[in-house]
């Protein structure tokens, strides 16, 4: 393993793989993020994305050709396209763009939930291609074509998930670290022959929503947070919000991955049980505090209280 870098390197390739693992951090204001990047092969990296802040983009003009597969484990990346709207990419989807030397696709990004964790596969276009014609070439993969059929005009292409992708990506999360480089060159192969064969029912264009209606809607996300014991239907939200109910609808599940009601209810439960919680730990605090005073550790109750509940 080397070095720390900022994340804009894993754009940077050599013809040959020179360190195995390499780990990018950055920080700001907002939070921080790291990317643990794995060189399967010439042309061929694996990403591990985990990013606890508001934004880590940079615009960065590229020397060489890319096809870039992002899957989303958790959270949500909200990605800004021409003409100012923006998109998402959320918990379970996979996400194909094709970064061109010649062309800025996004003109800029954030996490709106601040988090994000998934898995970017990078493929360098030529060099790539030669490692998977020396490599692999009875599998006759193309990129070029995968790029055409995918993101031919230069857009992001959305998978919603299924079981395919579950599949594949499942393993990647978990891949035992003695085994990790030669299953990693297992599972790109895999990827992208499943690409090789998709057709147009599996695939769909990411859905645009204008930054307004992002912004708003993320606002309504964090009330949701803020007020878990709220009771306001959707069409107070919208009212409260200056938002129309299906903008509202389509904007929030792309963010947070579930719907308004399941997200109300998630956030009910969870405050139901952190004031529950909150009430049995102060009804018992001097007991609490008398055990810590004793260098007694209260553990033990605390899990009692949790039976409670």
């Amino acid at each position: 393993m080397s070095g720390t870098f900022a994340f804009h390197n894993i754009y940077t390739t050599k013809n040959e793989v020179e360190n195995i693992q390499t780990v990018l951090h950055e920080g700001n204001e907002s939070g921080e993020g790291t990317m643990r990047r794995f060189e399967v092969a010439p042309g061929i990296q694996i990403t591990y994305n985990d990013l606890k802040m508001d934004s880590c983009f940079r615009p960065i003009r590229f020397e060489k050709d890319f096809l870039q597969i992002n899957h989303c484990l958790e959270g949500c990346y909200e990605c800004e396209l021409e003409g100012g709207s923006v998109s998402f990419l959320g918990e379970g989807d996979l996400c194909v763009d094709y970064l061109s030397k010649d062309r800025q696709v996004f003109l800029g990004s954030r996490i709106p939930l601040k988090k994000y964790r998934g898995i970017t596969v990078l493929l360098e276009m030529e060099t790539a291609q030669q490692t998977l014609d020396q490599g692999f070439q009875q599998a006759h993969i193309s990129l070029e074509q995968i790029k055409e059929r995918l993101c031919s005009d230069g857009r992001s292409l959305i998978i919603k998930s299924k079981h395919e992708i579950d599949h594949i990506f499942s393993e990647l999360y978990s891949v035992d670290e003695r085994i990790q480089v030669p299953y990693f060159w297992i599972k790109v192969i895999e990827l992208l022959l499943f690409l090789s064969l998709l057709d147009g029912s599996a695939v769909c264009r990411p859905q645009q929503f204008s930054a307004d209606i992002s912004k708003r809607t993320q606002e309504v996300y964090q009330y949701i947070i803020e007020n878990p014991f709220t009771k306001d239907t959707i069409q107070d939200l919208a009212c409260m919000f200056g938002l129309a109910e299906s903008s509202l609808k389509r904007c929030f599940k792309s963010i947070a991955g579930a719907s308004i009601g399941t997200s109300i209810m998630i956030a009910y439960q969870s405050g139901t049980f952190y004031d529950r919680m909150g009430r049995i730990l102060l009804q018992s605090g001097q007991q609490y505090l008398c055990r810590y005073a004793c260098g007694v550790t209260p553990i033990t109750d605390l899990k009692a209280a949790e039976n409670l509940l």
